[in-house]
């Protein structure tokens, strides 16, 4: 599944159908760094549907799990029930809306949030901010984390790492494979250390079909960013959001102009 901007292809799913068990993307394999922190999520909330690969993956390995997959465009919902193997399950609801709005109306708490939302290479601004990523903390379980899908070769990835550290109590990195992306987990529980995670990767290693130990291993706590980077804040006022909402939606598809402030 690609999406076109301005001229260019840029994938938004692959699904290897030779190879439907497993994770084709190495970006989306990162992203599993989640459950080395929160091992047992009973409710999955994905923020930007896609193929549904990501989310596909967990719904197979983890039986009883709920998800609640969100992506704004209808024609990609369509597009991963039709040919990426998405199930009609009542465990496994997809919803057509924007993130946000769907994430503040909401009284469903989760114990996993993976945001995934990007509209081609960018993420719309309301889905970057500080009073986004508070109302996802609002909605976690006790025990819940959020794992976020960054890109770190961009000049919003300083930003991005200082709004999110305004935030969340707990922060962990990991680098992907090839090294251009990095999947921030955060949370508000007492931190996981090293050998956590290695036992949690050592208990899940049967549900997976790829290293969960050498993930374990791609955990970085160095700063590889600026620290003086602005934080990232709305530039409406809440009563505004669904408007706002609107408006990000549409101008980040060919020129994000993210405020600051």
């Amino acid at each position: 599944m690609y999406f076109i901007v301005d001229g260019a292809r840029y994938i938004e799913s692959r699904w290897d159908m030779n190879r439907p068990r497993v994770l084709d993307l190495d970006y989306s394999r990162t992203m599993m760094a989640g459950l080395l922190v929160q091992p047992g999520p009973r409710r999955l909330m994905m923020m930007g549907l896609g193929g549904g690969t990501i989310s596909n993956y967990l719904f197979e390995r983890f039986p009883g799990l709920e998800i609640d997959a969100v992506d704004i465009d209808p024609e990609v919902v369509h597009l991963a029930r039709r040919w990426f193997g998405v199930p009609n399950d009542p465990r496994y609801r997809t919803h057509v809306a924007d993130g946000r709005l769907f994430v503040e109306s909401s009284t469903q708490r989760w114990d996993m949030l993976m945001l995934d939302a990007f509209r081609g290479v960018f993420v719309p601004y309301h889905l970057k901010t500080r009073e986004f990523y508070e109302a996802c903390r609002a909605k976690l379980a006790p025990q819940g984390v959020v794992v976020a899908n960054l890109h770190n070769k961009i000049a919003m990835y300083s930003s991005d790492r200082e709004t999110l550290g305004r935030v969340f109590s707990q922060q962990y990195g990991f680098i992907s494979e090839r090294g251009n992306q990095t999947t921030f987990v955060a949370g508000l529980a007492p931190r996981v250390g090293t050998f956590g995670m290695r036992a949690n990767a050592r208990a899940l290693a049967p549900k997976f079909g790829f290293d969960l130990l050498g993930l374990a291993a791609r955990h970085y706590l160095r700063t590889d960013w600026s620290t003086d980077a602005p934080v990232l804040r709305d530039d409406f006022k809440p009563e505004d959001l669904e408007a706002a909402a609107s408006r990000h939606n549409e101008t980040c598809l060919f020129d994000c102009a993210y405020p600051t402030r």
